[in-house]
């Protein structure tokens, strides 16, 4: 019964138990940290861009096709799902990361993106299947750069991210 209050509460404030436990570590991390600059904090901001990372998971509609060496994504939303489906795919193909194999690229459209993504060896026809099997949502979640990120827009760092 606890449990379901609490869920209830929390989607209340527009925020989901995965959002409030990325909410909760980050906090621990700045009140660890003895050097966290707590007059530019600004934990509003990690809020609102983990309520986009909720809208682009459960709202976003996504048409995949495949292109040579890679996949285009349409991903269209309404409302508050379609402003931060085109925060989050600028944000992330904006940060290119070497590691990943691939590239890329973003086309705003009304409602959304079009997101395509190809390898950087088009004929790696692993690399091709595994940018196809993740998909959109997926290729979103690529990288370890999460959780070090969630702390810089909470250090304010990173003050224009997602707004």
């Amino acid at each position: 019964m606890f449990l379901l209050s609490v869920t209830r509460r929390l989607r209340q404030h527009a925020c989901t138990p995965a959002a409030f436990a990325a909410l909760s570590d980050v906090v621990r991390t700045l009140e660890s940290d003895p050097d966290t600059d707590w007059s530019r904090v600004d934990i509003e901001a990690l809020r609102q861009h983990l309520i986009d990372m909720d809208e682009v998971t459960l709202n976003a509609r996504v048409a995949a096709t495949d292109v040579p060496g890679g996949a285009r994504f349409e991903v269209t939303g309404v409302a508050r799902a379609a402003e931060a489906i085109a925060r989050m795919a600028a944000a992330h193909a904006s940060q290119p990361d070497a590691t990943l194999g691939m590239r890329l690229t973003v086309q705003p459209i009304s409602g959304g993106v079009i997101v395509t993504a190809t390898s950087e060896d088009v004929g790696d026809a692993r690399s091709v299947a595994r940018i196809r099997g993740l998909g959109f949502h997926g290729l979103l979640a690529l990288g370890d750069h999460h959780a070090a990120h969630h702390v810089m827009i909470a250090q304010g760092r990173h003050a224009d991210a997602h707004r």
